[in-house]
């Protein structure tokens, strides 16, 4: 798995090279490497920290140079597995105490779910420890996806920030491009962590995480001067991604962020943009178990072109 798969962005050699607007397609192992398949296994031996969350890549693209604004869009995901897996892992999750914010409550038990694909292609069932089936949706997206951080820097697959990173974002599904600026020439694009399912927050540390393929296709946008944070974008949504602890800095990174994209691209004064997104935008919790939190704000698209 080593040999394959990468667990840091930033400072590894290409592994292939993409041409812009050409869609390619990249096999993505689940954040348990494929090594837990069982509801016995044991997700800490298998996957110790931080041999978690393994990515692929980094695709060099071909004509990008440092600065460009890069629209990564996903065109498909198709399950490499018919099942993911789900964990619960002790002092992990956000109903546990952790090294940084401690409790003295008992260390919840360590469980394991194996979550299969339903005929239907729609469902995912799982048992309850008492035998009854547990169903969702299966919502496939790409949990991790971003370029090489800035000033060399090299970061933990876990991570995200404003090179994209691990955001955990269920809007990051078919259709939809995640907006980062390329740090470097060719960007390095790295991708992995499939979620085959995940509510708001990742609470218990894992979604139903899954094997994918994944196609996605790369372009170039024109330079915008209000362009900070990673930015994304659906048939029907826009919104900015902010990465931070406490999660209200993250909430504050990606408001401000949409209401400055707002007022610029609307041609309107900040004020009035401010307005416009405290009316009417969604705060949706990415993930509330990384070492950043992250928070997307969104408005519905406007009328003019984004």
């Amino acid at each position: 798995m080593t040999d394959n798969f990468v667990f840091h962005f930033g400072g590894h050699a290409a592994t292939r090279t993409v041409r812009l607007g050409e869609p390619f397609t990249v096999f993505t192992e689940d954040c348990f490497g494929g090594r837990l398949s069982t509801r016995e296994g044991r997700p800490r031996e298998v996957a110790p920290y931080p041999q978690v969350n393994p990515l692929s890549g980094p695709f060099t693209v071909e004509d990008v140079r440092a600065g460009d604004i890069l629209s990564i869009r996903i065109l498909a995901l198709k399950p490499a597995r018919p099942w993911g897996v789900a964990t619960i892992s002790p002092n992990f999750g956000l109903l546990s105490g952790t090294r940084v914010s401690p409790n003295l409550q008992p260390v919840q038990d360590e469980h394991v779910w194996i979550w299969r694909l339903c005929e239907d292609g729609k469902t995912l069932q799982t048992e309850a420890t008492d035998g009854r089936p547990l169903e969702v949706p299966f919502r496939p997206f790409l949990g991790t996806l971003g370029v090489a951080p800035a000033h060399g820097e090299v970061r933990l697959s876990v991570v995200p920030g404003d090179f994209g990173g691990n955001l955990d974002l269920p809007d990051l599904a078919v259709g939809a491009a995640l907006h980062v600026r390329a740090n470097q020439d060719g960007a390095h694009i790295y991708l992995g962590d499939g979620h085959f399912a995940q509510g708001d927050g990742e609470i218990a540390g894992t979604a139903v995480e899954g094997a994918l393929h994944a196609t996605i296709v790369v372009e170039k946008l024109a330079l915008d001067p209000t362009f900070d944070w990673p930015r994304i974008e659906t048939n029907t949504r826009v919104g900015v991604v902010g990465c931070a602890r406490p999660l209200e800095d993250a909430a504050r990174i990606a408001v401000a962020g949409l209401v400055q994209w707002m007022a610029a691209r609307e041609g309107l004064k900040l004020q009035d943009a401010h307005q416009l997104v405290s009316q009417s935008c969604a705060l949706q919790i990415g993930n509330l178990v990384n070492p950043l939190f992250s928070v997307l704000a969104s408005v519905s698209k406007p009328h003019s072109t984004l």
